[in-house]
């Protein structure tokens, strides 16, 4: 049996389903990260709340989005092997 995922580039919505214990998968896609998540009753009910507007802590939420942007950089560095080569140092 092949198993459903949800895939998003929405780091938001990535952090809240983190921040409620279900973790993504991290993937490239075409130099884009993309995060991946088994799909299942809780995911969709969370995603409800989400859509929803529910209240969320604002400093866990807030260290959700940190934590889920150091994966993504760490993910856009392995790619391209040092995480500089889009940066220009000149002035």
């Amino acid at each position: 049996m092949k198993v459903k995922m949800f895939s998003t580039m929405d780091l938001y919505i990535a952090a809240y389903l983190s921040l409620h214990g279900i973790e993504p998968a991290l993937e490239n896609r075409n130099g884009k990260v993309i995060f991946a998540f088994t799909t299942n009753d809780t995911l969709y009910r969370l995603m409800n709340d989400f859509n929803s507007n529910k209240d969320v802590p604002v400093a866990d939420f807030a260290t959700a989005v940190k934590t889920l942007r150091g994966k993504m950089l760490s993910l856009k560095e392995s790619i391209t092997g040092n995480g500089y080569s889009h940066v220009s140092f000149n002035r």
